[in-house]
């Protein structure tokens, strides 16, 4: 039987993301808690795309805002976690970019593109969330 664990990570691959190591919540701070800042009152998207059309450029978006949000490491490399039954418990998920990534196909269950990337550091996250018609990139200091 599959854990959440298994879906986690499968989605990850899936998704063209090399994964290093299932790294948990230590050092946080915790998914839970980079969720909740993204979904946070007052929080606004440092760009946003249509949720329905074209998601070509969806990759190249996140990637510019990731990397000046300073969540992607010299070597590539950043933590991760995406929408899973039961992936919060899972923790972080630690991957490194490869030539064929596509953060768009990290979808949810309802084939929405849900993420957050989170520096190695803790300080510094950078995900897209589904919105009523858009998907969101926030970026937050944390």
């Amino acid at each position: 039987m599959r854990t959440s664990e298994d879906r986690l990570v499968e989605l990850i691959r899936s998704s063209g993301l090399d994964v290093h190591t299932v790294q948990g919540d230590e050092p946080g701070p915790s998914v839970g808690t980079a969720w909740r800042a993204m979904a946070g009152f007052g929080v606004e998207p440092s760009a946003s795309l249509p949720l329905k059309g074209d998601l070509e450029g969806v990759h190249r978006l996140w990637l510019e805002h990731a990397r000046r949000a300073d969540v992607i490491g010299e070597d590539g490399t950043f933590l991760l976690t995406a929408v899973v039954t039961g992936g919060s418990a899972v923790g972080w998920v630690r991957v490194r970019l490869t030539d064929d990534a596509d953060v768009a196909r990290l979808v949810d269950d309802q084939g929405r593109i849900e993420f957050i990337a989170r520096s190695g550091s803790g300080g510094h996250i950078c995900g897209i969330t589904a919105e009523e018609y858009e998907y969101w990139i926030v970026s937050l200091t944390l």
